[in-house]
């Protein structure tokens, strides 16, 4: 692999994310908040009636009110982040979902990382899912300010797409090629297409012949598609 293919799959990490990570999209996501909100929910009605039965017990409604504010932000903060440091980055609804919290490179996330990111988590119920689902990488708001990602624990095999490469190309090479061309569908149009363009680049160097197929006039993206998977004309 030469100096180029090295470039090019620099670009291809994210931003330092590496692209064998399965993330999860907005979709799984939103469903896995709302099992957990449905587990908060249920929470908060039991202490609701425990103030409602306070207050009216002790003749203090404004007081059973202000506790019954405090307490929901305790059972709602207190679960998410308690629940994730208790279960190594796993609510109950990203356990039914197969989701889990990881750091930028895969780790598993420290105590602090797991706080900040559900500190911030009444403001991602207005924000989060539009961040998310104009976010190459699916992160909310919190998972921007903690450095975390959401990802799949098992994630689906897939066909291999790369059936041709270009000469001198290794087995790391075709990998990340596929990874790109798997998750350009979900990444922001421009910077799928810059890549695209990049990887375009590098092939025409380091092998002539095999970029030989490349219309400039096609989408960059399917230019790609076609070379390897030698549909090419």
């Amino acid at each position: 692999m030469d100096d180029d293919v090295s470039s090019a799959a620099t670009v291809l990490g994210l931003d330092n994310i590496p692209l064998e990570l399965p993330v999860a999209g907005a979709g799984s996501r939103a469903l896995s908040a709302a099992l957990d909100y449905l587990i908060v929910g249920i929470l908060t009605i039991l202490w609701g009636a425990g103030c409602l039965a306070l207050g009216i017990a002790a003749g203090v409604g404004w007081w059973a009110l202000g506790l019954f504010l405090v307490g929901f932000f305790v059972i709602e903060y207190g679960y998410f982040a308690g629940v994730e440091i208790a279960r190594e980055g796993q609510t109950f609804g990203k356990w039914a979902l197969g989701l889990r919290v990881v750091t930028r490179d895969g780790a598993r996330p420290g105590t602090a990382a797991l706080l900040l990111r559900n500190a911030v988590r009444s403001v991602d119920l207005i924000v989060g899912v539009p961040l998310m689902a104009t976010d190459a990488l699916a992160r909310r708001l919190g998972d921007r300010l903690a450095g975390t990602l959401v990802i799949h624990t098992h994630a689906p095999a897939r066909e291999t797409v790369a059936r041709r490469t270009p000469r001198g190309w290794d087995a790391q090479d075709a990998a990340l090629l596929e990874m790109f061309l798997r998750r350009a569908p979900d990444m922001d149009v421009w910077r799928a297409h810059r890549l695209a363009e990049q990887l375009l680049e590098t092939i025409q160097a380091d092998d002539p012949e095999f970029a030989a197929g490349i219309d400039r006039a096609r989408d960059p993206i399917e230019n790609l598609r076609q070379l390897v998977e030698g549909g090419a004309a």
